[in-house]
């Protein structure tokens, strides 16, 4: 099966069209499911957007099966898997510190090691003086969030 990119300059400006308005309809529906941003390059060849392009839209797009064939790829379902892990994370967490004071919330944390910078905010590519530079711009309220954020405190 050849790749739809090489087929497109041999296709109408409506085919083309479709192809677009197909690719991302899939893509904005599978990230409203599962919050995962999908490459589309990887929809494009998705069997479903192929069929409903190369038909001249006279197959209706099946948003199902193109979910279910991005599902289905090995990249994308490790995603899904850790995306999963993450959020059963944060709501056991929820759960646990639902009826706590914002003390014991605070030791919960701390337990845990939750009070260390996460690793998708904190920036090893800033210097500490740029940190401080950035602290300076920040009120004093910022400045404790900012600097726990970023391992400072």
């Amino acid at each position: 099966m050849s790749d739809i990119n090489d087929l497109l300059p041999h296709l109408s400006d409506e085919d083309r069209a479709n192809f677009i308005k197909a690719v991302s309809g899939v893509g904005d529906a599978f990230e409203s499911q599962t919050t995962i941003v999908v490459d589309p390059e990887k929809i494009a060849n998705l069997p479903a957007v192929r069929e409903h392009v190369l038909s001249g839209a006279a197959i209706a797009l099946d948003l199902e099966a193109a979910i279910a064939s991005l599902k289905a790829d090995p990249s994308i379902s490790a995603k899904l898997i850790a995306a999963e892990i993450v959020k059963t994370q944060h709501d056991t967490i929820r759960k646990e510190t639902a009826g706590m004071s914002r003390q014991a919330k605070m030791t919960y944390a701390r337990e845990r090691g939750l009070d260390r910078p996460r690793s998708d905010v904190s920036s090893e590519k800033m210097t500490l003086s740029e940190h401080l530079a950035v602290l300076q711009s920040l009120s004093p309220t910022n400045r404790i969030a900012y600097a726990r954020r970023h391992g400072i405190s």
